[in-house]
């Protein structure tokens, strides 16, 4: 024989069907399992951003927004429950004061940048961040994020089984 014919139980296949379509109209469903894993995430957004803003700071103060500050305030979580579904915690780069896009990446990276001195464009100093502080972090609390985020989803699971 070649092939396996596997004939389900109309009724109990049914019952399945029913319960998937009246999770399947999804916005309900989504916007609950999005809220889910981003609140798993949490504790790693806030450690991240207690990372960040305990970097010790040796420049001269000068006006705007700090650094550290604006790169806590982009660190984020994202769900994505679309083609390539997937929860991450990120730095954005928008809203980074002076145009410096990349500020998550060169304080986390072992490697400085240079740049001018605030309101001065002869002098040039070199700068460094506290290299690790978002990817030690991120791998110190992997394992505990994960398994929030498979204890969500596990939720979710579980409710549509309920309805069978």
């Amino acid at each position: 024989m070649d092939h396996v014919v596997v004939e389900p139980d109309h009724h109990n296949f049914a019952r399945v069907a029913r319960a998937l379509q009246e999770e399947a109209d999804g916005k309900e469903w989504a916007a609950e399992l999005r809220a889910d894993l981003h609140k798993a995430l949490e504790p790693g957004v806030a450690a991240a951003r207690g990372a960040v803003l305990g970097m010790p700071s040796t420049g001269e103060p000068h006006p705007g927004e700090p650094l550290r500050v604006a790169v806590a305030h982009q660190v984020v979580s994202e769900v994505s429950l679309g083609r390539n579904p997937g929860a991450r915690i990120r730095v954005r780069k928008r809203g980074m004061p002076r145009g410096f896009a990349n500020a998550g990446k060169r304080l986390n990276a072992r490697r400085g940048w240079r740049h001018p001195v605030f309101g001065a464009t002869d002098f040039w100093v070199s700068q460094r961040g506290e290299p690790g502080w978002f990817d030690d972090t991120m791998r110190r609390l992997h394992p505990r994020l994960r398994q929030a985020a498979e204890r969500a989803l596990a939720n979710r699971a579980r409710r549509i089984t309920r309805r069978v």
